[in-house]
């Protein structure tokens, strides 16, 4: 991911095999920072429980159970009691699924791709087309983590017939909108955010980005703090401080010239904040990173 930008700038799989598995393993806290990118994603997890956001919508999900993360939506998730999530997220380009000659790109894929068809975002065992999905889920799982020959073909072959058990089971259907917030009014804030994370070190107010937007400050902060459940300013101290920690594990610069690069000029400010999110100050933090 380039760490300058919440749209994930990845290539997920490679050119001839676009499909691509991220183990993760997380303790308390945030187990998946607010994000998002063009692919689809299937997220599964495997111990723990944790709450997932897709868009304006949370999803507890526990061992066993998984959500459909469609292209595009900002998503994110994070622990509400505590206790650590183990998760397993299948990322890939629908693209991928439709670059045939035949109908199934154009009556199926590609109006899911764009938004005009929509399948369900959670899944558990409590209907059939559910366990189908997950079976299918685990089964794909196995089959990348294996050493098959067939590997791809029958990871693309897992996809084509869990759309398909959708299909039959009534659950893939033309999307009908009832979204509390705009697309327009998401699609302000992500060019907010970009703005944001292209310009962290910069000094930033409130009023620029509600500005960048194009909303007022005051429905700018309640729209930004609802999607990415943070303030403004402190998502991009956070984020400052994510850059911090790639600078000092990656550069030689001094404590006191990372944290003006990353546009925290207060220095006290900086080793608070940074000993607050990391638990230990800049120095202990640099020192632990060299020693492995």
């Amino acid at each position: 991911m380039d760490l300058r930008l919440l749209k994930e700038d990845r290539r997920h799989g490679t050119p001839q095999f676009p499909f691509a598995v991220y183990a993760m393993d997380c303790q308390a806290g945030v187990v998946l920072d607010n994000h998002w990118h063009d692919e689809v994603e299937f997220l599964c997890v495997v111990e723990g429980e944790a709450t997932f956001q897709i868009g304006m919508a949370d999803y507890e999900l526990k061992a066993g159970e998984a959500i459909f993360v469609p292209g595009g939506e900002v998503h994110g998730g994070f622990s509400s009691d505590g206790s650590a999530c183990s998760y397993r997220a299948m990322v890939f380009h629908l693209d991928w699924l439709g670059d045939g000659r035949d109908n199934i790109s154009s009556l199926f894929i590609e109006p899911l791709k764009n938004g005009e068809a929509e399948i369900p975002l959670y899944y558990d065992g409590s209907t059939m087309w559910g366990r189908r999905v997950l079976v299918r889920l685990a089964r794909m799982l196995r089959i990348y983590e294996s050493e098959a020959l067939a590997r791809e073909l029958r990871i693309k072959a897992e996809l084509y017939s869990l759309i398909g058990d959708l299909i039959e089971n009534g659950q893939w259907r033309h999307a009908v909108s009832n979204s509390s917030m705009s697309s327009y009014t998401i699609a302000r804030l992500k060019a907010a955010v970009t703005y944001m994370e292209k310009n962290f070190s910069q000094p930033l107010t409130v009023p620029d980005l509600a500005e960048v937007a194009g909303m007022s400050v005051g429905h700018f902060s309640r729209v930004f703090k609802t999607v990415m459940r943070k303030s403004p300013m402190d998502y991009l101290n956070r984020y400052r401080i994510k850059q911090a920690a790639q600078l000092l594990k990656n550069t030689d610069c001094s404590i006191a010239d990372v944290a003006m690069e990353t546009g925290l000029t207060n220095f006290s400010y900086f080793s608070k904040k940074f000993s607050g999110i990391h638990a230990c100050t800049p120095s202990q933090f640099r020192k632990k990173f060299r020693s492995l």
